[in-house]
Protein backbone atom coordinates (compact mmCIF):
# COMPACT_ATOMS: atom_id res chain seq x y z
CA UNK A 1 0.00 0.00 0.00
CA UNK A 2 1.67 3.11 -1.14
CA UNK A 3 2.03 5.92 1.70
CA UNK A 4 -0.58 8.22 0.06
CA UNK A 5 -3.16 6.07 0.26
CA UNK A 6 -3.18 6.14 3.89
CA UNK A 7 -3.18 8.01 7.12
CA UNK A 8 -1.09 8.50 10.37
CA UNK A 9 -3.39 7.22 13.54
CA UNK A 10 -3.13 9.23 16.28
CA UNK A 11 -2.27 6.32 18.52
CA UNK A 12 -3.31 8.48 21.98
CA UNK A 13 -6.43 9.30 20.87
CA UNK A 14 -7.54 5.57 19.76
CA UNK A 15 -6.34 4.60 23.34
CA UNK A 16 -8.51 6.94 24.81
CA UNK A 17 -11.43 6.38 22.73
CA UNK A 18 -11.29 3.12 23.58
CA UNK A 19 -11.42 3.44 27.03
CA UNK A 20 -14.13 6.20 27.38
CA UNK A 21 -16.52 4.06 25.37
CA UNK A 22 -15.70 0.81 27.47
CA UNK A 23 -14.32 -1.13 23.91
CA UNK A 24 -12.41 -4.09 23.46
CA UNK A 25 -10.07 -4.71 20.97
CA UNK A 26 -11.55 -7.93 20.19
CA UNK A 27 -14.96 -6.58 19.80
CA UNK A 28 -13.33 -3.81 17.28
CA UNK A 29 -11.68 -6.39 15.15
CA UNK A 30 -14.90 -8.34 14.78
CA UNK A 31 -16.86 -5.31 13.60
CA UNK A 32 -14.21 -4.00 11.26
CA UNK A 33 -13.36 -7.94 10.04
CA UNK A 34 -9.64 -7.36 10.54
CA UNK A 35 -7.40 -9.95 12.48
CA UNK A 36 -6.95 -8.84 16.42
CA UNK A 37 -3.32 -8.70 16.28
CA UNK A 38 -3.84 -5.52 13.72
CA UNK A 39 -6.03 -4.01 16.15
CA UNK A 40 -3.39 -4.23 19.03
CA UNK A 41 -0.62 -2.82 16.29
CA UNK A 42 -2.50 0.10 16.18
CA UNK A 43 -3.36 0.80 19.82
CA UNK A 44 0.82 0.01 20.84
CA UNK A 45 1.82 2.02 17.97
CA UNK A 46 3.42 -0.39 16.37
CA UNK A 47 1.53 0.12 13.19
CA UNK A 48 1.00 4.32 12.83
CA UNK A 49 -0.68 4.32 9.23
CA UNK A 50 -3.69 2.57 8.24
CA UNK A 51 -5.36 2.75 4.69
CA UNK A 52 -7.67 5.03 4.59
CA UNK A 53 -10.79 2.85 4.37
CA UNK A 54 -10.19 1.37 7.53
CA UNK A 55 -9.36 4.77 8.81
CA UNK A 56 -13.08 5.99 7.69
CA UNK A 57 -14.12 2.84 8.90
CA UNK A 58 -12.78 2.75 12.42
CA UNK A 59 -13.87 6.67 12.64
CA UNK A 60 -17.62 5.68 12.17
CA UNK A 61 -17.25 2.52 14.79
CA UNK A 62 -16.21 5.10 17.43
CA UNK A 63 -18.28 7.74 16.69
CA UNK A 64 -15.61 10.53 16.20
CA UNK A 65 -14.20 12.73 13.00
CA UNK A 66 -11.77 11.10 11.31
CA UNK A 67 -9.70 14.46 11.52
CA UNK A 68 -9.38 13.59 15.95
CA UNK A 69 -8.63 10.21 14.86
CA UNK A 70 -5.80 10.94 12.71
CA UNK A 71 -2.94 13.40 11.98
CA UNK A 72 -1.13 15.22 9.25
CA UNK A 73 2.34 13.56 10.45
CA UNK A 74 3.22 10.88 12.03
CA UNK A 75 5.61 12.80 13.38
CA UNK A 76 2.68 15.13 15.68
CA UNK A 77 2.07 11.82 17.19
CA UNK A 78 3.35 11.25 20.84
CA UNK A 79 5.16 8.32 22.14
CA UNK A 80 3.77 5.23 22.28
CA UNK A 81 3.53 2.90 25.35
CA UNK A 82 5.84 0.45 23.72
CA UNK A 83 8.45 3.65 22.29
CA UNK A 84 8.29 4.62 26.04
CA UNK A 85 9.06 1.70 27.47
CA UNK A 86 12.23 0.80 24.86
CA UNK A 87 13.03 4.33 26.15
CA UNK A 88 13.01 3.32 29.54
CA UNK A 89 15.50 -0.08 28.91
CA UNK A 90 17.46 2.63 26.45
CA UNK A 91 18.12 5.21 29.41
CA UNK A 92 18.84 2.41 31.74
CA UNK A 93 21.48 0.59 29.25
CA UNK A 94 23.34 3.91 27.74
CA UNK A 95 23.22 5.72 31.31
CA UNK A 96 21.49 8.97 30.71
CA UNK A 97 23.01 10.07 33.79
CA UNK A 98 26.30 9.60 32.79
CA UNK A 99 25.93 11.01 29.57
CA UNK A 100 24.21 14.36 30.20
CA UNK A 101 26.02 14.83 33.40
CA UNK A 102 28.98 16.92 31.78
CA UNK A 103 26.70 19.44 30.83
CA UNK A 104 25.25 19.40 34.02
CA UNK A 105 21.69 19.75 32.07
CA UNK A 106 20.29 17.63 34.86
CA UNK A 107 16.91 19.12 33.97
CA UNK A 108 17.05 17.55 30.45
CA UNK A 109 17.78 14.02 32.44
CA UNK A 110 15.07 14.69 34.75
CA UNK A 111 12.54 15.52 31.80
CA UNK A 112 13.94 12.57 29.83
CA UNK A 113 13.13 10.17 32.34
CA UNK A 114 10.06 11.30 33.77
CA UNK A 115 8.57 10.69 29.96
CA UNK A 116 9.29 7.60 29.87
CA UNK A 117 8.03 6.51 33.25
CA UNK A 118 4.70 4.58 33.04
CA UNK A 119 3.17 2.26 36.51
CA UNK A 120 3.41 -0.59 33.80
CA UNK A 121 6.79 -1.28 33.69
CA UNK A 122 8.26 -4.30 35.26
CA UNK A 123 8.95 -2.80 38.37
CA UNK A 124 13.00 -3.24 38.85
CA UNK A 125 12.83 -1.04 35.59
CA UNK A 126 10.27 1.18 37.89
CA UNK A 127 12.42 0.96 40.43
CA UNK A 128 16.04 1.30 38.78
CA UNK A 129 13.98 4.89 37.06
CA UNK A 130 12.99 6.64 40.61
CA UNK A 131 16.77 6.30 41.73
CA UNK A 132 17.81 7.63 38.60
CA UNK A 133 15.28 10.76 39.10
CA UNK A 134 16.22 10.81 42.77
CA UNK A 135 19.92 11.73 41.60
CA UNK A 136 18.64 13.98 38.95
CA UNK A 137 16.56 15.90 41.12
CA UNK A 138 19.04 16.27 44.06
CA UNK A 139 21.86 17.44 41.76
CA UNK A 140 19.54 20.25 40.67
CA UNK A 141 19.63 21.35 44.85
CA UNK A 142 15.76 20.19 44.84
CA UNK A 143 15.94 17.60 47.82
CA UNK A 144 12.87 17.08 48.81
CA UNK A 145 11.48 15.42 45.44
CA UNK A 146 14.95 13.59 45.34
CA UNK A 147 13.97 11.82 48.99
CA UNK A 148 9.88 11.22 47.23
CA UNK A 149 12.00 9.30 44.65
CA UNK A 150 14.65 7.50 46.69
CA UNK A 151 11.58 6.53 48.74
CA UNK A 152 9.29 5.16 46.21
CA UNK A 153 12.49 3.18 45.05
CA UNK A 154 13.51 2.14 48.65
CA UNK A 155 9.62 0.71 48.40
CA UNK A 156 10.01 -1.36 45.26
CA UNK A 157 13.30 -2.96 46.09
CA UNK A 158 11.52 -4.14 49.06
CA UNK A 159 8.52 -5.26 47.37
CA UNK A 160 10.27 -7.27 44.56
CA UNK A 161 13.45 -8.12 47.30
CA UNK A 162 16.02 -6.49 44.63
CA UNK A 163 18.75 -5.43 46.52
CA UNK A 164 20.24 -3.15 43.92
CA UNK A 165 17.29 -1.34 43.76
CA UNK A 166 17.58 -1.21 47.53
CA UNK A 167 21.04 -0.12 47.80
CA UNK A 168 20.93 2.30 45.09
CA UNK A 169 18.06 4.26 47.39
CA UNK A 170 19.97 4.12 50.55
CA UNK A 171 22.94 6.01 48.48
CA UNK A 172 20.60 8.56 47.15
CA UNK A 173 19.26 9.29 50.95
CA UNK A 174 22.81 9.44 52.29
CA UNK A 175 24.11 11.62 49.93
CA UNK A 176 21.07 13.78 50.57
CA UNK A 177 21.36 13.90 54.01
CA UNK A 178 24.90 14.18 53.82
CA UNK A 179 24.22 17.88 51.65
CA UNK A 180 20.94 18.57 54.63
CA UNK A 181 23.93 17.84 57.17
CA UNK A 182 21.68 14.91 58.61
CA UNK A 183 25.08 12.67 59.33
CA UNK A 184 24.36 10.79 61.61
CA UNK A 185 23.10 7.73 59.79
CA UNK A 186 25.07 8.98 56.37
CA UNK A 187 28.29 7.40 57.56
CA UNK A 188 26.62 3.83 58.47
CA UNK A 189 24.42 3.91 55.43
CA UNK A 190 27.97 4.25 52.99
CA UNK A 191 29.59 1.67 54.84
CA UNK A 192 26.18 -0.41 54.42
CA UNK A 193 26.33 -0.21 50.82
CA UNK A 194 29.82 -0.79 50.31
CA UNK A 195 29.32 -4.58 52.60
CA UNK A 196 27.58 -5.71 49.60
CA UNK A 197 29.34 -4.72 46.16
CA UNK A 198 27.30 -7.20 44.45
CA UNK A 199 24.37 -5.17 44.68
CA UNK A 200 25.70 -2.04 42.69
CA UNK A 201 24.31 -1.69 39.40
CA UNK A 202 27.94 -1.33 37.87
CA UNK A 203 31.21 -0.60 38.73
CA UNK A 204 30.90 2.75 38.29
CA UNK A 205 28.28 3.20 41.19
CA UNK A 206 30.66 1.22 43.93
CA UNK A 207 33.45 3.96 42.82
CA UNK A 208 31.26 6.57 43.31
CA UNK A 209 30.07 5.25 46.83
CA UNK A 210 33.61 4.85 47.47
CA UNK A 211 34.34 8.67 47.24
CA UNK A 212 30.91 9.65 48.86
CA UNK A 213 32.41 7.38 52.33
CA UNK A 214 35.94 9.15 52.03
CA UNK A 215 34.21 12.60 51.77
CA UNK A 216 32.29 11.27 55.00
CA UNK A 217 35.28 10.19 56.50
CA UNK A 218 36.78 13.81 56.29
CA UNK A 219 34.00 15.51 57.95
CA UNK A 220 34.53 13.55 60.81
CA UNK A 221 38.51 14.58 60.72
CA UNK A 222 39.49 10.36 59.88
CA UNK A 223 42.41 11.75 56.99
CA UNK A 224 43.49 8.63 56.42
CA UNK A 225 40.56 6.32 55.92
CA UNK A 226 39.32 9.58 53.90
CA UNK A 227 42.27 9.33 51.52
CA UNK A 228 42.48 5.63 51.44
CA UNK A 229 38.67 5.75 50.45
CA UNK A 230 39.22 8.44 47.55
CA UNK A 231 42.39 6.75 46.16
CA UNK A 232 39.95 3.06 46.13
CA UNK A 233 37.39 5.16 44.13
CA UNK A 234 40.06 6.90 41.47
CA UNK A 235 41.54 3.73 41.28
CA UNK A 236 38.09 2.10 39.76
CA UNK A 237 37.47 5.10 38.15
CA UNK A 238 40.80 4.94 36.18
CA UNK A 239 40.28 1.43 34.59
CA UNK A 240 36.72 2.34 33.51
CA UNK A 241 37.71 5.03 32.08
CA UNK A 242 35.35 8.06 33.83
CA UNK A 243 37.04 11.27 33.05
CA UNK A 244 33.75 13.31 34.64
CA UNK A 245 33.91 11.12 38.29
CA UNK A 246 37.83 11.12 38.07
CA UNK A 247 37.65 15.12 38.19
CA UNK A 248 35.04 15.13 41.20
CA UNK A 249 37.17 12.62 43.11
CA UNK A 250 40.20 14.12 42.20
CA UNK A 251 38.42 17.20 44.19
CA UNK A 252 37.78 15.54 47.07
CA UNK A 253 40.87 13.93 47.31
CA UNK A 254 42.21 17.39 47.42
CA UNK A 255 40.05 18.85 49.86
CA UNK A 256 41.27 16.12 52.40
CA UNK A 257 45.04 16.67 51.24
CA UNK A 258 44.46 19.91 51.97
CA UNK A 259 42.90 20.01 55.15
CA UNK A 260 45.41 17.41 56.56
CA UNK A 261 48.31 19.62 55.38
CA UNK A 262 49.33 17.16 52.20
CA UNK A 263 49.48 20.48 50.34
CA UNK A 264 52.27 18.50 47.86
CA UNK A 265 49.55 16.04 47.09
CA UNK A 266 46.49 18.56 47.42
CA UNK A 267 48.00 20.81 44.64
CA UNK A 268 48.84 17.47 42.67
CA UNK A 269 45.36 16.31 42.69
CA UNK A 270 43.34 19.65 42.15
CA UNK A 271 45.78 20.23 38.95
CA UNK A 272 44.58 16.38 37.80
CA UNK A 273 41.20 16.86 38.66
CA UNK A 274 41.20 20.19 35.83
CA UNK A 275 42.62 18.01 33.22
CA UNK A 276 39.85 15.60 33.68
CA UNK A 277 36.81 18.21 33.86
CA UNK A 278 38.86 19.77 30.52
CA UNK A 279 38.65 16.41 29.40
CA UNK A 280 35.01 15.15 29.92
CA UNK A 281 33.69 18.88 28.69
CA UNK A 282 32.74 19.28 33.18
CA UNK A 283 32.10 23.33 32.69
CA UNK A 284 31.64 23.62 36.27
CA UNK A 285 34.84 21.75 36.60
CA UNK A 286 36.78 23.66 34.77
CA UNK A 287 35.40 26.96 36.08
CA UNK A 288 35.95 25.83 39.41
CA UNK A 289 39.60 24.18 39.25
CA UNK A 290 41.49 27.52 39.47
CA UNK A 291 39.50 28.33 42.87
CA UNK A 292 40.65 24.68 44.26
CA UNK A 293 44.33 25.36 42.97
CA UNK A 294 44.75 28.14 44.85
CA UNK A 295 44.32 26.77 48.10
CA UNK A 296 47.44 24.70 48.82
CA UNK A 297 49.50 27.43 46.92
CA UNK A 298 48.29 29.69 49.22
CA UNK A 299 49.22 27.53 52.32
CA UNK A 300 52.51 26.88 50.87
CA UNK A 301 53.22 30.60 50.72
CA UNK A 302 52.59 31.60 47.15
CA UNK A 303 49.95 34.07 48.18
CA UNK A 304 49.52 36.53 45.53
CA UNK A 305 50.06 33.74 42.86
CA UNK A 306 46.89 32.23 44.92
CA UNK A 307 45.02 35.56 44.60
CA UNK A 308 45.33 36.16 41.58
CA UNK A 309 44.15 32.51 40.32
CA UNK A 310 40.80 33.11 43.07
CA UNK A 311 40.34 36.78 41.88
CA UNK A 312 40.18 35.75 37.38
CA UNK A 313 38.07 32.84 38.29
CA UNK A 314 35.16 33.97 40.92
CA UNK A 315 33.13 35.94 37.67
CA UNK A 316 33.11 32.12 36.41
CA UNK A 317 30.85 30.90 39.03
CA UNK A 318 28.14 33.31 37.92
CA UNK A 319 27.56 30.87 34.68
CA UNK A 320 26.27 27.61 37.23
CA UNK A 321 23.46 27.60 38.64
CA UNK A 322 24.73 24.82 41.28
CA UNK A 323 28.13 24.64 42.24
CA UNK A 324 30.14 24.03 45.04
CA UNK A 325 29.65 26.31 47.62
CA UNK A 326 33.19 25.31 49.73
CA UNK A 327 34.61 27.56 46.66
CA UNK A 328 33.34 30.84 48.67
CA UNK A 329 35.18 29.69 51.90
CA UNK A 330 38.64 28.43 49.82
CA UNK A 331 37.92 31.91 48.49
CA UNK A 332 37.71 33.57 51.77
CA UNK A 333 40.69 31.76 53.19
CA UNK A 334 43.22 32.81 50.30
CA UNK A 335 42.08 36.52 49.81
CA UNK A 336 42.52 36.70 53.96
CA UNK A 337 45.94 35.15 53.60
CA UNK A 338 46.93 37.52 50.53
CA UNK A 339 46.01 40.73 53.09
CA UNK A 340 42.59 41.48 51.46
CA UNK A 341 40.13 40.94 53.96
CA UNK A 342 37.67 43.31 52.70
CA UNK A 343 37.35 40.68 49.44
CA UNK A 344 37.53 37.72 51.87
CA UNK A 345 34.52 38.94 53.85
CA UNK A 346 32.16 39.86 51.13
CA UNK A 347 32.76 35.57 49.87
CA UNK A 348 32.56 35.13 53.62
CA UNK A 349 29.12 36.87 53.20
CA UNK A 350 28.25 34.91 50.06
CA UNK A 351 29.09 31.61 51.78
CA UNK A 352 27.49 32.34 54.86
CA UNK A 353 24.07 33.42 53.24
CA UNK A 354 24.03 30.51 50.14
CA UNK A 355 24.96 27.85 53.22
CA UNK A 356 22.35 28.68 55.62
CA UNK A 357 20.19 25.45 54.73
CA UNK A 358 23.42 23.09 54.70
CA UNK A 359 24.76 22.83 58.53
CA UNK A 360 28.19 20.97 57.79
CA UNK A 361 29.36 23.65 54.94
CA UNK A 362 28.03 26.20 57.27
CA UNK A 363 30.39 25.11 60.36
CA UNK A 364 33.63 25.54 57.79
CA UNK A 365 32.09 28.67 56.78
CA UNK A 366 31.96 29.78 60.03
CA UNK A 367 34.96 28.59 61.42
CA UNK A 368 37.09 30.57 58.26
CA UNK A 369 34.59 33.45 59.43
CA UNK A 370 36.76 32.84 63.03
CA UNK A 371 40.25 33.16 61.16
CA UNK A 372 38.80 36.06 59.46
CA UNK A 373 37.95 37.55 62.70
CA UNK A 374 40.89 36.69 64.28
CA UNK A 375 43.35 38.34 61.01
CA UNK A 376 40.88 41.18 61.70
CA UNK A 377 42.55 41.37 65.34
CA UNK A 378 38.52 41.13 66.50
CA UNK A 379 38.36 38.97 69.17
CA UNK A 380 34.62 39.56 69.99
CA UNK A 381 33.81 38.58 66.61
CA UNK A 382 36.38 35.51 66.77
CA UNK A 383 34.74 34.36 69.49
CA UNK A 384 31.05 34.55 68.01
CA UNK A 385 31.90 32.88 65.06
CA UNK A 386 33.92 29.83 66.62
CA UNK A 387 30.20 29.62 68.65
CA UNK A 388 28.26 29.62 65.20
CA UNK A 389 30.93 26.86 63.94
CA UNK A 390 30.49 24.34 66.74
CA UNK A 391 26.43 25.30 66.93
CA UNK A 392 26.37 24.24 63.20
CA UNK A 393 28.71 21.88 63.46
CA UNK A 394 27.04 20.22 66.46
CA UNK A 395 23.56 20.29 64.73
CA UNK A 396 25.52 18.16 62.01
CA UNK A 397 26.57 15.43 64.01
CA UNK A 398 30.16 16.47 63.52
CA UNK A 399 31.24 17.69 67.56
CA UNK A 400 34.56 16.52 66.66
CA UNK A 401 35.00 19.67 65.04
CA UNK A 402 34.19 21.81 67.38
CA UNK A 403 36.73 23.97 68.94
CA UNK A 404 37.14 26.34 72.35
CA UNK A 405 41.00 27.97 71.67
CA UNK A 406 41.59 30.45 68.74
CA UNK A 407 41.13 29.90 65.72
CA UNK A 408 43.87 28.11 64.06
CA UNK A 409 45.33 27.67 59.90
CA UNK A 410 43.42 25.83 58.27
CA UNK A 411 45.40 22.60 56.58
CA UNK A 412 49.00 23.82 58.67
CA UNK A 413 48.07 24.34 62.04
CA UNK A 414 48.81 26.91 64.48
CA UNK A 415 46.82 30.18 65.16
CA UNK A 416 45.84 32.51 62.43
CA UNK A 417 48.37 35.53 61.55
CA UNK A 418 46.70 38.79 63.41
CA UNK A 419 46.95 41.56 60.80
Amino acid sequence: MRKEDTLALDTHFLVRRLEVRGLKQGWVADKLGVARKTVSRWVTGKVKRIGRESADALAELLECPLERLTVSDEADVLATKEEQRRAASLIQQRDLLELLSPSDDWALAESCIKASLQPDLPLRELGRLYNLLSTAAWRQGNYDEGERHAARAAEIGEQIGDRRVSVGAIYNRAVIDSIRGDLGGVLAAYEACLAEPEAFETRREHAKVLSNVGDAYRSFLRFEESIAAQAAAIALFEQLGLELNLAIAQVSLGVVCAEAGRLEQAAQAYAQGAEHAQRAGYRRGVDCAPIYRADPLSLAGEREAARDLVVAALPGLARHAVYDLGCHQIAARVLRRAGDLEGARAQLDEGLRRAADFPPLLGEMHAEEARWARASADEGAEQRAREAANAAFSAAGREVRCSTGAAEEHGVGGPVERG
